[in-house]
């Protein structure tokens, strides 16, 4: 009896340090939805600030080097499914919780949203013929994920939700995959890549998992082994060995990557595409994205580490509440976008340059005030926005 009792506390407060530990998730959650809206808010900037400008460089790098939010996002949402299922019974019962919160909290916004978006740009934009060629249209995207271009990550996760208790299931039978997934889940990716490139010729494979392999595969890593790693990451010896090769691979792929995209869109890269191999040709602009956004998404997770044992109470609160709110931020910020974006799109450079500034801080602010919003006040709000974290919904 007594050590019934003893295994009952065991397990309260294990799920209680795991409840505890997830705050660096939401914490690199937070990281990855300013690093969205940072490239969100630049795009104007970006394509319409003329080459030869000094403030150009400034925008490339930014709006090139923040291209980091959404794949973080994917692997961080793998991470915390094997986090959360790993450790579980793999059972019936178990399976249909799972699908079922995913289709109330993920799935039901994704459809909100995306019909959201598809009517207001019908109203401002297209002029369709009739409304069952709408609707046909919208059938479309929203089986594609390409109501709005940032819907594709939804579009993703659904994707890795009706794979997941496939993978669970892997995971747990073959102990070589446990151990070797990050390498696995690369090669996946990249066999994907060049059969895609050479052989299927699907020109929206951002809309497909297979794309997203690595992120899937690594954050399954993570997860299952996310006690081991938090303790190792206190060790000099790991540091040395590990963590200080991610941040140079990263530092090399963020000028690789932004030096790149500088390139092609100041319209200098054929000159250099010349003296290129053609492998490397053919597959520098995958190779500099995947390695960026990868290297990138886990140099997030370790920083998250970190500010969560630097960042004062308060500032560690804020961030916080950003990555608890960072989905319904996500779905409803690029709608705030389209209207900033008609209220100052010409000017002197002052003004225009200054407004960018602005928009980024305004869609910000106002994008986390309407999810608050709707969380506090408005029944069934996760229909709208999915689920807030409860703690974060208590404060």
């Amino acid at each position: 009896m007594d050590r019934l009792k003893k295994q009952e506390v065991g397990d309260i407060m294990s799920q209680i340090r795991k409840k505890r530990g997830l705050d660096e998730i939401q914490l690199a959650r937070a990281f990855a939805i300013l690093a969205v809206l940072i490239v969100h808010s630049t795009s104007t900037g970006v394509t319409t600030t003329p080459t030869d400008s000094v403030l150009f460089p400034l925008y490339n790098f930014f709006n090139i080097a923040g291209k980091l939010g959404t794949p973080t996002f994917i692997m961080l949402s793998s991470f915390v499914l094997f986090y959360n299922y790993y450790p579980r019974e793999t059972n019936r019962n178990l399976i249909i919780n799972f699908y079922s919160k995913r289709l109330k909290f993920i799935l039901i916004p994704y459809v909100v949203f995306s019909v959201l978006y598809f009517g207001v740009k019908w109203f401002v934009y297209y002029d369709y013929p009739s409304i069952e060629f709408a609707l046909n249209k919208l059938g479309y995207q929203l089986a594609l994920g390409t109501a709005h271009p940032h819907l594709y990550f939804v579009f993703i996760s659904v994707q890795l939700y009706l794979i997941f208790p496939l993978l669970l299931l892997m995971f747990k039978k073959s102990n070589f995959l446990r151990k070797n997934a990050w390498w696995i889940g690369i090669l996946i990716q990249w066999v994907w890549v060049i059969l895609n490139k050479n052989y299927f010729h699907i020109t929206i494979k951002g809309s497909i998992s297979l794309s997203y392999m690595s992120f899937y595969f690594i954050g399954a890593y993570l997860g299952i082994y996310y006690n081991d790693i938090k303790s190792k990451m206190k060790d000099p010896l790991y540091r040395d060995k590990v963590l200080i090769p991610l941040f140079i691979g990263y530092g090399a792929m963020v000028v690789l990557y932004t030096g790149f995209r500088y390139l092609v869109r100041v319209e200098a890269y054929p000159v250099f595409q010349g003296n290129l191999p053609e492998l490397v040709r053919a597959y520098i602009y995958e190779f500099t994205w995947a390695n960026h956004a990868l290297l990138a998404g886990l140099v997030l997770f370790y920083l998250a580490h970190i500010a969560n044992k630097k960042f004062s109470e308060r500032t560690k609160l804020l961030f916080l509440e950003i990555g608890a709110t960072s989905f319904g931020i996500y779905l409803i910020h690029p709608l705030l976008l389209m209207v900033f974006r008609q209220l100052v799109s010409t000017g002197s450079p002052l003004i225009f340059h200054g407004w960018q500034l602005v928009t980024f801080v305004l869609i910000s602010l106002l994008s986390w005030a309407i999810v608050r919003f709707t969380f506090r006040f408005i029944p069934y709000y996760w229909i709208i926005f999915g689920k807030l974290p409860e703690r974060q919904k208590q404060t």
